[in-house]
């Protein structure tokens, strides 16, 4: 067989980044405890050691709530919207 006819293969090894869980999380999430968020006023932007967190579950909740369709958070739903604040509570206070 030539170069150009090889059957494609597996990669050996390690496969692709598997999807984001936040396992701590969701471990003070199961005993009730809310992770602390600093957010400025001005430019609505979460700072300080949890922002990176907070902005990962963000990530999270609207890729598991919402279509890929959507382009702007204009496009979503007030339900929608309620529902996804809603949950972020459950897990943050700000």
């Amino acid at each position: 067989m030539d170069d150009d006819q090889t059957p494609l293969r597996p990669r050996s090894g390690r496969g692709s980044r598997g999807p984001t869980r936040l396992k701590r999380l969701a471990l003070r999430r199961a005993v009730g405890e809310k992770t602390r968020v600093d957010i400025d006023v001005n430019t609505r932007v979460a700072f300080g050691p949890k922002a990176y967190e907070f902005m990962s579950y963000l990530g999270v909740v609207s890729r598991e709530r919402l279509s890929i369709l959507i382009s702007s958070w204009d496009e979503v739903s007030e339900v929608d919207q309620n529902m996804i604040w809603e949950d972020v509570l459950v897990s943050f206070t700000f």
